[in-house]
């Protein structure tokens, strides 16, 4: 039994240590605090699935913090638009595939930080962002061109008219998933 979390997992990642991925899943007594600890510039890879106290302003440390990150994962319910907010066209030069899977706030006010912070995106996921439209698809179908995966399923708002967005618009695409 670990009497404090945040310790153990500050510990682990200290700067020192040379870690290139960190995957965090179902820890809720990780704060933020804790993971800021966590977050050394040499990180790549980053999955947060299941963290309940995982909001904007860790994703804002992300964006922050690690300007090697090549990957980005995250299941997050509490993450809204102003999260990905943080996110600077400075990203764009490493960040290449980013899964936002279930989160349920996320609209296309957050994929409008999206195309324009991060262009440069060749997997993209939004599913579960049961708030996204085909307006949504339609700025990532004429944004970010060079996509080769984009994953829709279980976002219920997108109909027929983004998928001729993306069939007119993403001539790289290789992999579409819908549900």
């Amino acid at each position: 039994m670990v009497s404090n979390p945040v310790v153990v997992v500050g510990h682990l990642c200290s700067p020192h240590k040379a870690l290139f991925e960190l995957e965090l899943a179902g820890c809720n007594e990780v704060t933020e605090a804790g993971l800021w600890a966590c977050l050394t510039p040499r990180i790549v890879s980053l999955t947060l699935t299941d963290c309940i106290n995982v909001a904007d302003e860790a994703v804002g440390a992300v964006a922050q913090l690690l300007p090697s990150l090549y990957e980005f994962s995250l299941q997050a319910y509490h993450v809204t638009d102003a999260a990905l907010g943080y996110f600077s066209p400075k990203q764009s030069n490493s960040l290449s595939i980013l899964r936002l899977q279930s989160c349920w706030e996320l609209t296309n006010h957050g994929v409008v930080n999206i195309v324009h912070s991060l262009p440069n995106l060749t997997v993209l996921s939004l599913s579960g962002c049961s708030k996204i439209t085909d307006d949504g698809v339609e700025l990532i179908a004429e944004n970010l061109q060079k996509l080769r995966s984009l994953d829709l399923s279980w976002c219920p708002r997108i109909t027929d008219a983004a998928l001729e967005y993306i069939a007119c618009d993403l001539n790289q695409l290789e992999e579409l998933t819908l549900d």
